[in-house]
């Protein structure tokens, strides 16, 4: 009788179990494919009224079109008028545009309409449209705004160490329970180690995932890390996603905790674990760039992947050293299996094998997602950090390589030689260490544009009564004037060379933008005119202040370095 009871219970508790991890599974892959296509960043594609456009009256709304949908911030639409205060104005989307209600009691005048919204993958994105109603405008007052920068240090610091801790602690976790289900294989529950190394790693995965909601809150609004005491700086930056996220990496990992640590009667609570771990080191491809590349769906597919592949590396090497160091084979004296530890120590040798395919596979597919043209690997900087990634898992592969053609078959020769596990043991740390290296390069690249170019600029200070500017930079040299260096329309003359030769492409775009106003970019075409090898460019500033102007130049096919110069508009 006790045993058909004892039976029943087991049969409900699987069927529980099931129906979590269905629920789970679906909820988390019905999330990952609902967003729209997009590319790596929200991007202007037009804009009524048009840049630099003037008008003969208000018109009822501005529209700005973007290439994917996007979100509003709560107060981030502002009008800088030529007179008169700032302006936050009301606005709504529809389908991939923002629609600006326009004040219609605008006096003549030029303005400038800044805009901060939230693209696909969660990042901010700003900018800002000038027009003119009736004439344009020879001045325009500095209007009182926050002081604040649009993507704060401390903020976007805080981010990337608080993602690199929300990677470690959920492949730590998961890989630990592939390695116990896959290679340890024991009926009996894992050592009281392994399930301290799992809940903290759980535990550090849940506390940076739910420390990501306002710290990412903080970033879209702009808003600097010491803000983070005040709700108001950031709760309206708040978005559904990485909050879906953190509720999903409490439950399945609460779960997955709990069938781990369950007393084995049956093989059910620890494949069930497997599951609900691997439903949990997934939920990251609710955020970031698996959102923003189409199909999204394969985006999706190869994050979860590399994700998966990742976690039984990472989890499946700390796995093995705490395995090794409860046998004990590498330490004199101690009696222990040793032919259980070389049957674990190979059954995870073969398996990583595996998971370095799988890691290969995913990774080069989301590397062709990713970038549109090969030579971004190099000539942006978060190619050039992909490029470490790489170094680095080619170190570590290396390292396993040694392990399994090495040591291995050296150990199974003699497998009491002491020697040759403490070898073993030194490697596997040597491999763990690089393999917290790589999380930490993924974390920066999981909150960098692939898009972005990387500037070193060497920037050159001008005084105020000054009109000239120069700068080097890649190469690249700068030296104009810009006139009058007043507020409203300026005209910047300027000459480039590139390593010391004259630059005369037409594929050249000026840029300006002040920071401290949260203003810009203002972006125009020059005009090169061949006889005096000059180029001429109409900007107009509609306020005083540290502005910022970039000059960027194709000076060959996979060549376009960038120069930025500090100009000060009085």
């Amino acid at each position: 009788m006790s045993s058909n009871v004892h039976s029943s219970r087991q049969r409900s508790w699987a069927v529980l179990v099931r129906a979590l991890i269905a629920f789970l599974c679906g909820g988390v892959l019905a999330l990952s494919t609902s967003a729209d296509p997009a590319s790596a960043h929200a991007a202007l594609l037009e804009t009524s009224p048009a840049e630099d456009e003037v008008l003969d009256a208000v018109p009822d709304s501005a529209e700005l079109r973007f290439n994917e949908p996007v979100e509003l911030i709560d107060g981030a639409i502002r009008l800088f008028p030529s007179s008169g205060d700032v302006q936050t104005l009301e606005a709504q989307t529809r389908d991939h545009s923002v629609i600006v209600d326009l004040p219609q009691e605008l006096p003549d005048g030029t303005y400038s309409l800044t805009y901060r919204i939230v693209s696909a993958d969660g990042h901010p994105v700003g900018g800002a449209v000038t027009f003119h109603i009736g004439e344009e405008s020879d001045s325009a007052p500095a209007p009182t705004t926050p002081d604040a920068d649009s993507t704060p240090t401390s903020t976007e610091t805080a981010v990337i160490i608080l993602t690199v801790m929300q990677y470690l602690g959920l492949l730590t976790f998961a890989g630990l329970l592939f390695f116990d289900a896959m290679v340890r294989r024991s009926p009996a529950r894992p050592d009281r180690t392994t399930r301290r190394v799992a809940r903290w790693g759980i535990g550090l995965g849940v506390m940076a995932s739910f420390l990501l909601i306002p710290v990412s809150a903080l970033r879209i609004t702009g808003q600097a890390l010491t803000s983070i005491v005040d709700l108001s700086s950031w709760v309206l930056g708040i978005r559904v996603a990485p909050t879906i996220l953190a509720a999903v990496v409490l439950l399945a990992g609460s779960l997955a905790l709990l069938l781990f640590g369950r007393r084995r009667r049956s093989r059910v609570a620890p494949r069930a674990a497997v599951i609900v771990a691997a439903v949990t080191v997934a939920s990251p491809v609710l955020v970031g760039h698996s959102q923003t590349m189409e199909p999204i769906w394969l985006m999706s597919a190869a994050d979860i992947g590399h994700l998966l592949a990742g976690s039984f590396w990472v989890g499946g090497v700390l796995g093995l050293v705490l395995t090794l160091r409860s046998m004990s084979p590498h330490r004199p004296g101690i009696t222990s299996d040793v032919d259980a530890a070389l049957a674990v120590v190979e059954r995870f040798s073969r398996f990583a094998l595996y998971s370095v395919i799988l890691l290969a596979a995913s990774g080069t597919l989301m590397a062709v997602l990713i970038f549109s043209e090969p030579n971004k690997v190099i000539t942006t900087g978060y190619g050039r950090t992909l490029l470490i990634k790489l170094i680095i898992v080619a170190a570590i592969i290396t390292v396993a390589a040694w392990n399994r053609k090495r040591i291995l078959p050296s150990i199974a020769t003699e497998p009491r030689s002491y020697e040759r596990w403490g070898h073993l043991c030194q490697t596997l740390s040597y491999e763990a260490a690089l393999l917290i290296a790589v999380i930490s390069v993924t974390g920066f690249l999981s909150n960098s544009s692939p898009d972005h170019q990387h500037q070193d600029q060497t920037q050159q200070e001008s005084v105020a009564s000054e009109i000239s500017f120069g700068a080097e930079s890649q190469g690249l040299v700068i030296d104009g004037q810009v006139d009058p260096g007043a507020t409203g329309a300026n005209t910047f003359t300027f000459d480039l060379t590139y390593n010391g030769e004259p630059v005369s492409s037409d594929d050249v775009e000026v840029s300006a933008r002040l920071p401290e106003q949260q203003l810009g970019p203002l972006s125009t075409t020059p005009m090169f005119d061949s006889e005096t090898g000059k180029y001429t460019a109409q900007l107009t500033l509609p306020t005083s202040g540290d502005w910022e102007v970039q000059v960027s130049a194709r000076v060959s096919r996979f060549e376009q370095p960038i120069a930025l110069v500090p100009v000060r508009i009085n």
